[in-house]
């Protein structure tokens, strides 16, 4: 017995465990929906099944919006949103969770029991249909599935890749599950793009991490000696502290256009990175996201460097730079200079997380990219 919908989905809050810890909200959902609003008797509602599945419940504003479960042989069910919630995506992204449990621990395929007038969604989903329509509870139902063996020739794409065919490669790729593969990415890459975020927007994610600290303006550093000289050193080193905290502050603005990047990825970007080098991670989300990043970045770097006083600082350091004709013009202003090495450091971070996902792609907690990328190295 299912209900959905199909459009964008809100900022949402998905919760997966055991019924013993989610069992009250999900209940309550189900309970609106299926016994008051559709009238299935409770008895048919509560089949005893509960104990021994996964559930997944969604908030929005920390209020139960929708819910789902998934049972131990891969049948997912009891698909419920609340009215006033409907049309926001909020069952697409109930369903996506549930389908990545099942992905992760294995199973080679789902199964539901779709509401006839929702059968078009879970098409959308990669669901289809097996035998004839049936009904539940006096309601038409249709009994869908949909396959999580996403590889058809896992094993010849391994030999493939070793002989260094890229053409072949992507040959490979045609027999994937597309939406299967392309979900997963996005699923590993968004959690990279957070963790990278997390590292850097804190006090010291720049300042106390060498790869990505904020060094002085070649200009100044070639001036360094002097202006210590001169008594400025505790100006210079001031002026470090404040760029990279200013770093700090910008950093987190990116998530949001990250994790957007990664939602619009199409099947032909999926593609691309699996059979694309080391850095085509990286890569895609500067394509999608470096010029905007630098308008989101301009204004926070500014606000923090108005608030340090790092605009009268700098500028008086480097009015004495420029006069040796050490200060390059892109490194004129304070507020760029920061932003450009901001995103620098963020774009390395996300490297890194690239380079963890090509190392240990199970670490991801997907099968599916596991065996992706396992099959690609």
């Amino acid at each position: 017995m299912n209900r959905n919908d199909d459009t964008a989905a809100p900022d949402i809050e998905l919760r997966i465990g055991s019924w013993a810890e989610l069992g009250e909200a999900a209940g309550a959902l189900r309970l609106a929906v299926f016994v008051r609003e559709q009238g299935i008797p409770a008895a048919l509602e509560y089949d005893g099944q509960d104990a021994r599945s996964v559930h997944c419940v969604a908030y929005c504003d920390g209020e139960p919006a929708g819910t789902g479960r998934l049972l131990a042989d891969g049948h997912i069910g009891r698909m419920a949103v609340r009215a006033d919630q409907r049309g926001r995506g909020i069952g697409r992204r109930v369903l996506e969770a549930l389908i990545e449990v099942a992905r992760a621990r294995g199973d080679a395929s789902v199964e539901l029991s779709a509401q006839s007038r929702a059968a078009a969604f879970y098409r959308t989903q990669g669901f289809e249909p097996i035998g004839e329509p049936h009904e539940e509870a006096g309601i038409p139902h249709q009994k869908m599935r949909r396959s999580l063996l996403v590889f058809a020739a896992w094993a010849g794409a391994a030999a493939i890749t070793a002989a260094g065919a890229p053409q072949a490669r992507a040959g490979v790729l045609d027999a994937v599950s597309n939406a299967d593969a392309a979900s997963a990415l996005r699923g590993a890459l968004e959690r990279g793009a957070a963790q990278a975020v997390a590292r850097l927007g804190r006090p010291g994610g720049f300042l106390d991490e060498p790869r990505v600290r904020i060094p002085l303006p070649d200009g100044l550093r070639q001036a360094e000696g002097l202006l210590r000289a001169m008594g400025r050193g505790l100006d210079l080193d001031e002026l470090v502290t404040s760029m990279n905290r200013a770093a700090e502050q910008a950093v987190p603005q990116a998530k949001q256009l990250l994790v957007a990047a990664v939602k619009s990825m199409s099947v032909s970007d999926a593609k691309a990175i699996l059979t694309g080098g080391d850095d085509s991670v990286t890569q895609f989300f500067k394509s999608r996201t470096q010029a905007p990043l630098t308008e989101r970045f301009l204004p926070v770097v500014t606000q923090q460097v108005s608030r340090l006083g790092l605009a009268k600082r700098y500028n008086a350091l480097a009015g004495q730079a420029s006069k040796l004709a050490l200060l390059k013009e892109r490194d004129a202003s304070v507020e760029r200079y920061v932003t450009t090495r901001a995103l620098d450091g963020l774009y390395l971070m996300i490297a890194e997380e690239e380079r963890a996902i090509r190392r240990d792609p199970l670490g991801t907690g997907s099968k599916v990219i596991g065996r992706v990328f396992g099959a690609l190295r």
